[in-house]
């Protein structure tokens, strides 16, 4: 289904695979409808959406013409709701949450990707607006945001962010930036491993985004794969049950492994994703709890 363009020129709605944001363990194999917004807090130097981020151009999306478009796709098997992306979604959160009682009360899901904008206390004045939350790390230290433009105290910020939707029982994913292969960058992802560890639970996913150019799926400089192949095992040797290379496309590492037996149980090589060696959100091999969420539940 084509859809016309009700907002910024720069963002027009488009639909993907949940997956693509990406949500791994939210609706696996769902589809949803992207809502894209302009602006961005930071200045990434690698930053491949720069018009977006640096546009001012701007309308709000009008929660009818949402409906609508939510409504048209209910029908289809497979649609699990609408994500905000950009850009900062948090920049225009009035109109995020206006969308967001719009789509509810379609019975879908809201998700909501942010770099960084979204606050904890915004979140926790607005309860019932998100159902799934990415928040994307760019690193792991003050000094690292700071190089990138973003105002004091903005990790602190992104991790009580965190802290406050799982306990408002929000479903969350992590992203994190590797940029550099460098003793720095592997001491920052170490940081946030025991951060996980000791703050939030083993079984929170995490993706690696390896920042290079990308030509047909596959990285050609930056990061080079060992290196990257190298964090994904580090975290297992800790027990941080669900680490994925989610834009290296076609890696081993995008499929999700049972922390306890490592049998792989959702492979993302295939498509539609075959979810029959996952019974109830366990392994169908042992039973562990796959921290999955797999129904829509009507609001």
């Amino acid at each position: 289904m084509r859809f016309e363009r009700f907002s910024s020129p720069l963002g027009q709605p488009y639909i993907a695979d949940i997956e693509e944001i990406p949500f791994y363990h939210y609706l696996p194999g769902e589809r949803v409808l992207v809502l894209e917004v302009p602006g961005c807090p930071l200045h990434c130097a690698y930053c491949d959406r720069v018009p977006l981020a640096r546009s001012q151009d701007w309308s709000p999306y009008e929660p009818l013409r949402v409906a609508d478009s939510v409504a048209s796709l209910a029908s289809e098997p497979g649609f699990a709701g609408i994500v905000w992306d950009g850009g900062e979604p948090s920049l225009h959160w009035d109109n995020v949450v206006q969308c967001a009682h719009s789509v509810h009360a379609l019975g879908r899901k809201v998700g909501v990707a942010t770099n960084g904008g979204l606050t904890a206390d915004l979140l926790a004045d607005t309860p019932g607006t998100v159902d799934m939350l990415l928040v994307r790390f760019k690193g792991f230290t003050e000094e690292t945001y700071h190089a990138l433009g973003a105002a004091p105290r903005i990790l602190a910020s992104s991790q009580a962010l965190v802290e406050q939707a799982l306990n408002m029982g929000v479903h969350v994913e992590l992203m994190l930036d590797i940029a550099r292969q460098t003793q720095q960058q592997e001491q920052e992802y170490t940081d946030m491993l025991n951060w996980i560890l000791q703050d939030l639970r083993r079984s929170i996913p995490l993706h690696l985004r390896a920042i290079a150019p990308e030509h047909g799926f596959t990285i050609r400089e930056g990061p080079v794969m060992p290196f990257l192949e190298n964090l994904v095992e580090s975290a297992r040797r800790q027990h941080v049950g669900f680490v994925y290379l989610s834009n290296c496309h076609g890696h081993f590492f995008n499929n999700t492994m049972c922390p306890n037996c490592y049998s792989v149980v959702i492979d993302r090589t295939t498509s539609p994703l075959d979810l029959s060696l996952v019974t109830d959100g366990k392994c169908g091999q042992c039973g562990t709890d796959l921290a999955l969420t797999l129904e829509k539940e009507n609001l």
